[in-house]
């Protein structure tokens, strides 16, 4: 996963494709220039060969990690690169089939 670089102050965040699913290339941001969780970014990707949305993961914090980008991806909530559902209501959603029990889930 994405890890921190102390010397430059910069976080360094993964990125997965919204088409294929894959890791890309990492991105490294200014400690002051984070974005939301779950960011949506403008990007090559290396294995679908074209440019696509690609999803941030950062390192801290857990309120978009790589679970819920496999979570969306796999329930179709990426179409043309852009997010179906808003995240809130994704999350909402997930958290709504959790209580009913129609999906089961480690954490949320």
């Amino acid at each position: 996963m994405a890890k921190q670089n102390n010397k430059s102050h910069t976080i360094i965040s993964d990125m997965y494709c919204t088409n294929c699913g894959k890791k890309n290339l990492p991105v490294h941001r200014n400690m002051g220039q984070a974005r939301e969780p779950g960011h949506l970014k403008r990007m090559y990707c290396v294995h679908c060969q074209k440019e696509t949305n690609m999803v941030e993961i950062r390192p801290y914090g857990k309120k978009y990690t790589l679970e819920w980008f496999y979570l969306e991806y796999n329930m179709g909530n990426f179409k043309d690169g852009q997010r179906v559902m808003p995240l809130n209501d994704f999350k909402q959603k997930i958290h709504n089939m959790r209580s009913m029990g129609v999906i089961n889930l480690e954490e949320e």
